[in-house]
């Protein structure tokens, strides 16, 4: 699911290590519980309400009696979109690039599942360095990109609501969130290596355009690059990880802190800036729970990524601190970017970065959840107190 190897993908494994790469991408994009109903579901007619209700808690906004139908749902969905964009991108690369059929088509399959479930990796050794002022393929890689990165409740919510009005708040706030952090990031990318000869500097206006998007697009959790991100300026490789940090939105194939909590994080600070004692946007009330829960991802997704950065440095101390703090980002966030010094790790280092792909991935809050599941219930409250803030 994140795109980060110590291997070149293309050179090192054979057609049958691809094809495993492949069907992992997938069970990694449908979710692990996901891929527990489909097994049982193989051997039984009956689904039982344990493992319901563990995909309805991957699934927020989710409830035990409607995943049948939302996992029909989201089968057919990621399917199908990736069957489009599979015949896409084949017909484009045995058309406009004259591949065999036969690797075209698989180059297209490849590329269409690790596009849609934002994993990131490519069949060819510079990514996707090759297609970078070619919009005929990068577009409908970031179609999948944006598709998969969603998340399936917003899809439910256009499909069943029918009209903008009646989208649900989560549905509100991440479409909102997204799109600005979208355009916004295109357009910094743009200017930000407007004079960069490295790396886009010597493109023409449209090749800015392509690039400045894509860059924008992937880093939400893709991890295709087409540029070569180590030349990226130190301002790029901030705001790239910013956006790395953000992800993109709940419920989907794409990792970080997601949009939704992002966006909450934001009402939460402009409600105590206008001295409000409700956090409140399009006529509704965001809970306390909500809030806290924005806050406590926020915070343990900050103290992963700083507390990894800062071990990756010092179990690696060879690595630029810069490069192995983005590392930490692109890890935690399973976004799969990278300088090139992955591979330069120490072993400590790599089993660290190990660590920060499957918490990015789980989720800190899934986690530390489940290891506090058995929390009895407090029938009482202490005096409150406040404290000095600031």
């Amino acid at each position: 699911m994140t795109g980060l190897s110590t291997l070149d993908v293309p050179n090192h494994w054979s057609g049958l290590g691809e094809l495993t790469i492949l069907l992992l991408i997938q069970l990694g994009g449908l979710g692990i519980m996901s891929a527990s109903v489909l097994i049982v579901a193989l051997f039984s007619r009956t689904m039982g309400f344990g493992i319901r209700r563990g995909l309805a808690a991957e699934n927020s906004g989710i409830t035990p009696g409607n995943v049948r139908p939302l996992l029909r749902l989201i089968m057919a969905f990621t399917f199908t979109f990736e069957a489009i964009i599979a015949a896409w991108l084949s017909l484009w690369l045995w058309i406009g690039h004259g591949q065999p059929f036969d690797q075209a088509m698989w180059n297209g399959l490849f590329h269409a599942v690790s596009a849609f479930n934002n994993a990131g990796f490519a069949l060819w050794s510079d990514n996707l360095v090759g297609f970078n002022s070619d919009w005929l393929f990068l577009s409908p890689i970031m179609a999948a990109v944006i598709a998969g990165g969603i998340g399936y409740p917003v899809y439910r919510d256009l499909w069943t609501q029918r009209g903008w009005r009646k989208v649900s708040l989560h549905g509100r706030l991440t479409l909102w969130g997204y799109s600005i952090l979208l355009v916004g990031g295109a357009l910094m990318f743009i200017m930000l290596e407007w004079n960069n000869a490295a790396t886009m500097g010597s493109m023409a206006l449209h090749e800015h355009e392509l690039n400045g998007l894509f860059q924008s697009v992937t880093t939400r959790t893709a991890g295709f690059n087409a540029i070569n991100i180590g030349e990226l300026s130190d301002q790029s490789l901030m705001l790239t990880s910013i956006l790395m940090f953000i992800g993109g939105g709940s419920a989907g194939t794409a990792g970080g802190v997601k949009v939704g909590t992002v966006m909450v994080i934001l009402l939460i600070v402009w409600s105590e800036i206008r001295g409000n004692d409700d956090v409140e946007v399009y006529g509704r009330r965001i809970g306390e729970h909500n809030q806290r829960r924005a806050i406590s991802v926020v915070a343990l997704a900050t103290v992963l990524v700083l507390g990894g950065g800062y071990l990756l440095v010092a179990l690696s101390p060879h690595i630029a601190p810069r490069e192995a703090m983005f590392e930490a980002v692109s890890a935690f966030a399973t976004v799969g970017l990278s300088t090139g010094v992955t591979a330069q790790f120490t072993d400590p280092g790599k089993y660290l970065l190990i660590f920060l792909m499957f918490v990015g991935r789980v989720g800190p809050i899934t986690l530390f959840a489940a290891l506090a599941s058995q929390r009895k219930s407090q029938y009482y409250q202490y005096p409150k107190e406040d404290v000095i803030i600031g």
